[in-house]
């Protein structure tokens, strides 16, 4: 039997990269999640591109409320790999 293995793999990460945060499913959150707070392990640097009022974030007491605050703002989410 295969392990499963214990981060999302390469093609979902990818195929994450300039999407409509928004958009993503339950899913597609997951893999960000992970890669968002894990990725400078895996030579990764996922985030959200946001133009959201900037005071407006600041304001954001979580990455929760952050989150919400740049899904109004139709931020994309961005993906890069460094090279190792």
């Amino acid at each position: 039997m295969i392990a499963a293995p214990r981060f999302p793999v390469e093609a979902a990460l990818a195929a994450l990269h300039g999407r409509i945060f928004a958009m993503l499913s339950a899913d597609e959150l997951e893999v960000l999640a992970f890669y968002r707070q894990q990725g400078r392990k895996f030579g990764v640097d996922a985030h959200i591109d946001s133009a959201a009022d900037p005071v407006e974030l600041e304001r954001a007491r979580s990455e929760a409320q952050a989150d919400e605050v740049m899904r109004r703002a139709n931020s994309t989410v961005s993906v890069t790999r460094r090279h190792r």
